[in-house]
């Protein structure tokens, strides 16, 4: 899953200084768009000639991928640690020059000059490198010392960056709301329309030069993102265990899921070693609290300083979401609560056992085993899945995933899960896996290849104030993925028992994208409510709240262990400051956008190509029409249910056949 924003925004104190410069160069190609013909496909008009359809049927789909690289090559952004040193330096000298265009914000030039004057351009492009190869670093190992060198020599650097810009807001906003209308009017500015809506939004404030001076300063004492990482990732003790068999192992997330996922082992085996996980967190429930407490607080204060009445609010300005779209989806959420409670009633006969638990919930339900196969196997499954959009797209895959920008095999140091990573466009996407030689992994692959295939799209047909989607949209093109692969797994399926088991892993796609993802939402939202009303974090009310929300989103029909309450602790996204409905978002407008891709077929395929190619050229929800689904709408919420019911039925319906 990907974890960190892509729009490229200093964080600095409790408060966001966004810069306005960006390296404005698109990369050339055939296929490339330019913002009015972006804006046409908004519309729904194209100069497109017949024939020219971006996501027709592919004849690249029987191509087989070889030799793949399966580790980062990180010299392409730095050499070595000199050649890391010497564009810190680089950047420090040009901070004069950023600091003399003070007084230039109050004209069409002057803006113009703020992004793309090719001093600003040479900063931004050294530190977009530069936040990529450090976060790379420590992704790899938090704990290696040059990582955490480089680590604080970049955000030293950064703050310097933020101090010489703290101008730059104030400057812009204490013109009158008439004037900068005007001014951010002027047909010179179109390409950066989007970049520049805040500044005549009669809403947005921002701090005054000096307060923006001091919030600098203090970013770098807040937030325990990295803190946690290196806790629960590094020192936090693996428990042994003994496997059925008596051969001795070392209990790790990655391995429960293992577990979990087969039908080697029987379900008090499972329900023993659930109970393991958890107890490796619970002596530390008030370290971990502590930790949460310190990343929500900082939040906390960012908003306050800035003007939000609530944490919620300022995540949702920032994202660009509409506020009733959170309140959407935790009420569609709730209201697909009794199909998901029949579907795991149908799983517990389906097993046959008498009470069905947690650790059951992804046990398989047929014969049917995972293959252990190679990642080139993995890799060349996952692209035939999703082939059905076209060459175009399989030609991005297909740069990326033979680069080496993918790291593919998990080590003890390592960073558990995975995720997609770009910012400017000077090089091709970055993508950290954890392969653990299943099929199973496969959707993995595809989701962050999705966001990959995204970042390449925008960044080639956007210039760079327009080229970084952010998570809400970027969540929808991982999770279409993960649909069209296993539509395609269930459609190839030889058996009834193949294809149950298939359909059974799409039902839990939704399952962990919509039920799991908005429980942890909630479980969010009371710990910064707790915040926010001057209360502190406590680890017993946050272990019996977690219990409440498992009760009420798994039903009476699954029995949880009485220690589940320490499982919010494992959660680093809880760390993100409102980031996990976006799952639940994103693959409820992915499946209206497969459905739509179903029925109707290649004017949909290129609507979708469309949307990717937009970048952030308007709000979420806009872009999102251009595929062909509105968040506002009830309808797209009622689709998404009506899909997952049915696929419900169709996996009762099969299981009964296949018994």
């Amino acid at each position: 899953m990907r974890k960190r924003s892509l729009s490229f925004v200093l964080i600095v104190s409790m408060m966001t200084v966004t810069l306005l410069s960006g390296c404005v160069s698109v990369r050339t190609g055939e296929g490339e768009y330019t913002l009015p013909e972006i804006a046409d496909a908004i519309n729904g008009e194209t100069d497109e000639e017949p024939g020219a359809e971006a996501g027709s049927e592919s004849a690249l789909k029987d191509k087989v991928l070889t030799d793949l690289p399966t580790s980062w090559d990180l010299t392409e952004l730095y050499a070595d640690e000199d050649a890391f040193e010497a564009d810190m330096k680089r950047v420090e000298e040009l901070i004069p020059s950023l600091e003399a265009l003070r007084g230039t914000l109050n004209t069409v030039e002057g803006l113009l000059k703020n992004v793309e004057d090719p001093d600003v351009m040479e900063v931004d492009a050294i530190l977009f490198k530069a936040e990529m190869y450090t976060g790379f670093l420590s992704s790899l190992d938090s704990t290696d010392p040059w990582a955490r060198k480089a680590s604080a020599r970049y955000s030293d650097v950064s703050k310097k960056v933020g101090l010489a810009y703290a101008f730059k807001l104030p400057e812009i906003m204490e013109m009158p709301l008439e004037e900068r209308e005007k001014l951010f009017s002027d047909e010179r500015l179109k390409d950066y329309k989007h970049f520049f809506r805040k500044y005549t939004d009669p809403d947005y404030t921002v701090l005054g030069e000096e307060a923006g001076r001091v919030s600098t300063i203090m970013g770098s004492a807040f937030g325990s993102e990295d803190t946690y990482g290196i806790f629960d990732n590094i020192e936090l003790p693996r428990p042994t265990f003994s496997y059925p068999d008596g051969t001795e192992g070392v209990l790790t997330d990655q391995e429960y899921a293992r577990i979990a996922q087969s039908g080697e082992y029987d379900q008090e085996f499972r329900k023993e070693i659930l109970k393991l996980r958890n107890s490796m967190r619970e002596p530390y429930a008030n370290t971990y609290a502590s930790l949460l407490e310190g990343a929500m607080k900082a939040n906390w204060a960012k908003a306050q300083i800035n003007g939000f009445d609530s944490t919620l609010d300022a995540a949702l300005y920032n994202s660009e979401v509409e506020p009733e779209i959170y309140d959407r989806i935790i009420d569609f959420s709730h209201t697909m609560l009794p199909k998901i409670h029949e579907y795991y009633e149908a799983r517990r006969q389906i097993l046959g056992y008498d009470e069905f638990n947690y650790s059951d919930l992804v046990m398989p339900v047929t014969d049917y085993e995972p293959k252990h196969i190679s990642y080139e196997e993995a890799v060349n499954m996952g692209r035939a899945g999703i082939s059905v959009w076209g060459d175009e797209y399989l030609d991005v895959f297909d740069r990326i995933i033979t680069s080496p920008h993918v790291d593919v095999y998990p080590s003890d140091t390592k960073e558990s899960g995975a995720f997609e990573y770009l910012v400017g466009n000077e090089t091709l996407p970055f993508v950290m896996l954890n392969f653990d030689g299943f099929e199973t992994y496969t959707s993995t692959i595809v989701h962050e290849m999705g966001h990959g295939v995204y970042s390449e799209l925008s960044a080639e047909n956007q210039n760079a104030s327009n080229n970084c989607p952010g998570i809400f949209t970027q969540e929808v093109a991982s999770t279409a993925n993960e649909i069209m692969y296993h539509k395609y797994m269930i459609e190839n399926a030889e058996t009834d028992e193949e294809k149950l088991y298939w359909m059974d892993a799409e039902i839990n796609l939704f399952m962990n994208t919509i039920i799991r993802q908005c429980l942890y939402s909630e479980f969010e939202d009371y710990c910064y409510k707790t915040i926010e009303g001057g209360g502190a974090l406590d680890a017993g009310e946050m272990a019996d709240k977690w219990m409440e929300l498992t009760a009420q989103y798994y039903g009476d029909k699954v029995a949880v262990p009485d220690n589940m309450g320490i499982d919010w602790a494992r959660i680093p996204h809880l760390y993100y400051d409102y980031y996990v409905y976006k799952y639940a978002t994103s693959i409820t407008y992915a499946a209206s956008i497969c459905e739509l891709v179903d029925e109707k077929g290649q004017e949909e395929k290129n609507a979708y190509l469309e949307f990717l190619k937009a970048g952030t050229v308007d709000v979420p929800s806009e872009l999102l029409k251009i595929a062909g689904v509105d968040p506002l709408d009830d309808a797209t919420y009622d689709a998404a249910g009506e899909y997952i019911s049915g696929l419900i039925d169709e996996f009762i319906e099969t299981a009964g056949a296949a018994e």
